[in-house]
Formats: C-alpha cells, structure tokens, sequence
C-alpha cells in the first residue's frame, strides 16, 4: 500500500506561486486518486507572511481561503502564523482555512489545550491508520507575552506518539515547523516518529533522509517547489517498509489554480479599501538611509519611544525599505515603507553594554550587514535610529572605522555602571549578530508590530518635526544628511 503526503511549507505569503504550485499539487493528487491510491495533503507552517500587503490588510484571512480553496487535510501553525497574526483573529483564520489545524504544542495558560486547534488527528483507510501532529518553535517569552503558552517541542511530541499508538495508529507523521536541525534531533530522541515533514530553515532538500527509524523531507520554500513524501505500508505486517520523497519544481510560467484565484480576488475589494485608508499627512520628504542618521528611522524609534517611555530608544533603520514623499500617506505607503514584522520589546540593559553595542553598530561591516531571520524583511541591518540620547563620534585616521566620543543619555553622560531601560525591538535583542542584547533584563514584549505604532503615531507634527533633529554628531556623510533636512 502506498500512502501519498503532498506538502507545502514556507509558503510566506508568495501568492502566485502559491497559486502555481496549488494547480501542480491538484493534478498530481487527482492523478494518484485516479489511480485508487491515497493521499493526503499538509501545509507545515508560514503560510502566511504580513509583508505581503493582502495578508496584512486582511489578517491572514486570503491565505486562509486559498487553502480552502486547495484542500488541505492539515495545517500546522508556524512563527509567523503564531507570531504576527492576532490571538484573537487564531480561530477565524483556522475556521476560513476549512482544514485541522495542528498546534501540539501551543497551550492556554495554565496548560489546556485551544479549543479551535487539534493536538493530533488519525487518518484511515481501508483499516489503515495514519496519526499526524504538528509541533511550533518553542519562542516562549514572545508566546506568553501574546497571553500563550508553548510547551518543549521533544515533550509534546514523545505524549501524541504515546497517544497515537495507544489508539492504533500504524503510521505516526510530524508536520514540524521546528527546523531541520531540530528535525534531526527530535528523530533520534524521540522514538515512534516514521515521517517528519518539515519546515522553517528553508532547505532544498533533494529527497528524505533517515534519521534512525524516522524519515525527514522538507522541500525549500515560497511554493517553488512543493514535497511529494510516499510512504511504501506493508498492511499484512503493519509495518513501513520506506519512504521516498521527492521535491516538485514550480516554474514561473505554469498555470495558476482557477478555484484559488477565485478565493483570491473575493478578497480584494476589502484589501484595496483597507490599503487606501489614509493615516497622515507629512509637509515633506521623510528619507531613510542605512549608512547614516535620517529622519524617517528616527520617527520610527521616537514613535515607540512615545508609545513606551524609557531612558533610550534604538532602531535599526533596515526595518525601513523606502522613504514616504509629501502628502497624504495611505496604510499601503506604510506597508510598503516598513514590511519587517518585529515587534517592541522594552528590556533593561546596563551603560556599558550599550556602549558597546553602539560603538559595534556604526562599524561599515555592521550596519551594511544584510538582515536575516526572526522576521526581518530589509535588505541592511542599517544605522541605529536612537531616541532620547545623543552620541558624539570621531573617525580613527587613517580608516572608515568609527570611534564613539561620548553618549548623553537625557542630559547626563551615560553611565557604564547604571541599568538603563530600553526600547528596541525583537530582531535586535534576538539576532546573534549583537550577542551583548542577550544580557538584557526584564524584556517585555509589546502586542502591537512596530510598524502598527509607527502607523498610530505618523500623523503627530510633533514627532514628524523631532525627527530632524540630529542625535548623531560626526557620523558619515558630513552633518549626517543634507544640510536642507537638518534641523537645529
């Protein structure tokens, strides 16, 4: 007997491929039921991604619909579903998206299961019973601040095989949002597992590997491929006796799925209303650059300054992809403008680290860093946007390298022996590549994106007036923008 797993994952919100891919994974599952054979299909996380103006404008709700419209069996939830996607909004999108939605891990407070996700479900066929569940990545702290808990993904897994065996089931699959590391890992420590679909890394994988007793399959991402997992089931000895997995390339050209399509333009009457909707209007240019101070990153870190007093705001101006021009600035210009998904966290941090960690940050190899992971969506990190301080740097001769003269925190000289508390967001405290945030304090994640704060406060001539104002003397590029742009 063979059992056919048709699999996405990391789709991130690339709808038109999504759409691709949809049509190939129709005819292929159309082809194998044509052929008396069974087959399931899955998604394994990130479907969606709020860089993608329809996502944003309707919660995810449009990608939810174009998985209704496919057919999907199972869903497990991924970061970005789990993360940048309203709590209150979970059961909508799970009900739109007409399928289970796996969350093996994700609890209520207090350890109870949420009411509209599954912890597993069995399949059957023909007397054969397949037992799937879906695991998340473990981001406690940024899941409990959400008002969820998220057990230890080894824990969860070893209590739905236990289940899942104890009610029969001849075939235990993972739809793992873990990572294939995590993958690897969790097959050698967690016994009973025969088929891990995966996710979250993004790797091409050619085919699956075994891991012990356990297969693993995850085919790349943005629905450029999607897996074709078979499972070779012996029914006389209720045994797997293989698996074969095979990635299946989506080109640029191929059809779209006429029943997604569909699903798609319903929605887009109530996302063009929503991207048109005005939020400001701005008296002039806000510029952002990635080599030096500028206004529109110092609106975007004053704008959670405001929001969250503290001693000190930082930002990274690569959250930013685009500067707003004059006039009427409408949600799919902030959209545009600002697509990384991070959120505020307000942290305690002591003087010298941040010393250290400025002076780290106005270093070239630092700033013209590419950004990459914990939903970053720019190109550069880019320059530090910083509220409520003034730094005074001086080139070493000689070199492009920057040295840091003095910092003023409100009116005092910072002190490297005094906690100071700080606003900044996720991508920053959690990226490796400025490892001192790790030896922050009491970190308190905000709900709100930083870029629904900086929507909230753009229209506030205040704040649009302070963001001329230079908090960086001597950096690059002379008085560090045009001398038409600063502001005494």
């Amino acid at each position: 007997m063979r059992i056919h797993l048709l699999h996405t994952n990391d789709v991130h919100s690339q709808l038109e491929n999504f759409m691709r891919a949809g049509a190939a994974l129709r005819r292929l599952r159309n082809e194998v039921r044509r052929n008396g054979e069974w087959a399931l299909t899955f998604d394994v996380g990130d479907v969606l991604d709020r860089v993608r103006p329809e996502t944003e404008a309707t919660h995810g709700m449009v990608n939810a619909a174009l998985m209704d419209a496919l057919g999907y069996d199972g869903w497990v939830f991924g970061n970005n579903e789990g993360l940048t996607i309203p709590v209150a909004q979970w059961p909508n999108l799970v009900s739109r998206s007409g399928t289970v939605a796996f969350g093996t891990n994700l609890r209520a407070p207090g350890g109870a299961p949420l009411p509209f996700l599954r912890d597993w479900a069995i399949f059957e066929r023909s007397g054969v019973r397949v037992g799937v569940f879906g695991l998340t990545p473990d981001y406690r702290t940024s899941y409990q601040r959400l008002g969820v808990d998220v057990d230890a993904p080894h824990g969860a897994a070893r209590r739905a095989v236990d289940a899942l065996r104890a009610a029969g089931c001849d075939v235990i699959v993972l739809l793992s949002h873990l990572g294939l590391g995590a993958d690897r890992r969790l097959a050698e420590q967690v016994p009973g597992v025969d088929v891990i679909l995966g996710g979250h890394t993004h790797h091409f994988m050619e085919g699956a590997e075994r891991v012990g007793e356990t297969y693993i399959f995850q085919p790349g991402k943005h629905a450029q491929v999607f897996g074709h997992t078979v499972i070779d089931f012996d029914p006389a000895l209720r045994r797997v006796r293989g698996v074969h997995g095979e990635p299946v390339p989506v080109r640029p050209h191929d059809p779209l799925d006429a029943a997604m399509l569909s699903a798609y333009r319903g929605y887009l009457p109530d996302v063009r209303a929503e991207l048109e909707r005005p939020v400001a209007t701005l008296p002039e240019r806000l510029p952002v650059a990635f080599d030096r101070e500028s206004p529109f990153a110092n609106l975007l870190v004053d704008a959670l300054f405001d929001r969250y007093p503290s001693d000190l705001g930082v930002m990274m101006s690569g959250a930013l992809t685009a500067s707003l021009l004059p006039g009427v600035v409408r949600v799919k210009h902030a959209l545009g403008a600002c697509a990384t998904p991070t959120r505020p966290v307000r942290l305690t941090l002591r003087g010298k680290d941040i010393r250290d960690w400025l002076a780290q940050s106005v270093q070239p190899e630092i700033h013209g860093r590419p950004g990459f992971g914990f939903g970053f969506r720019g190109g550069v990190i880019g320059w530090f946007a910083i509220a409520g301080a003034q730094v005074t740097l001086s080139r070493t001769p000689g070199s492009e390298r920057m040295e840091i003269r003095d910092i003023r925190v409100g009116a005092e000289p910072l002190a490297d022996d005094r906690d100071y508390r700080v606003i900044t967001c996720e991508y920053l405290w959690l990226t490796p590549v400025f490892n001192l945030f790790r030896r922050a304090r009491d970190a308190e994640i905000q709900v709100p994106l930083a870029r629904e704060v900086l929507v909230e406060k753009l229209a506030d001539a205040t704040l649009q007036r302070r963001a001329f104002m230079r908090r960086w003397r001597g950096a690059p590029g002379g008085a560090g923008w045009p001398e038409s742009e600063v502001r005494a």
